[in-house]
């Protein structure tokens, strides 16, 4: 499966293209996890992992999905704000273990990890994070 890359200071973040529609470029700095305007919900990942630089240049808006808490399709537009997406990689299944249980806290929204070399990619799970922080 192919997934976004972009670094948020050491961590490596692996979003899965499928759950995309596109990368947009914005120019929006929020403080909080999730802010809303109009029909749109942004979700910035660097506000998430509590990174210091909350700059996020790249959002990528997500697909409607059915919530597994709502059995009805999102029907806002939620856009992912990234730093800069630095590749495209595919990424085999089998190759993304599972996290330990001891972080299943602060990185409840992944659901694994992958190892290329000396680098550590998690992968996002955009439905676990939308349904977290949906109203």
């Amino acid at each position: 499966m192919k997934y976004f890359i972009c670094a948020l200071g050491k961590i490596n973040i692996g979003i899965p293209s499928e759950k995309t529609e596109r990368i947009i470029p914005v120019t929006r700095i929020q403080n909080s996890v999730r802010e809303t305007e109009n029909q749109e919900v942004f979700i910035s990942l660097p506000v998430l992992l509590r990174q210091k630089e909350t700059a996020a240049p790249h959002g990528i808006v997500l697909k409607p999905f059915v919530l597994v808490s709502q059995p009805v399709v999102t029907t806002a537009k939620t856009t992912l704000l990234t730093p800069k997406i630095d590749a495209e990689l595919e990424i085999p299944e089998e190759g993304v273990r599972s996290l330990p249980k001891i972080l299943s806290g602060s990185y409840r929204h992944f659901r694994g990890a992958y190892c290329t070399g000396q680098n550590v990619i998690l992968i996002l799970n955009p439905e676990k994070l939308v349904e977290a922080y949906n109203d």
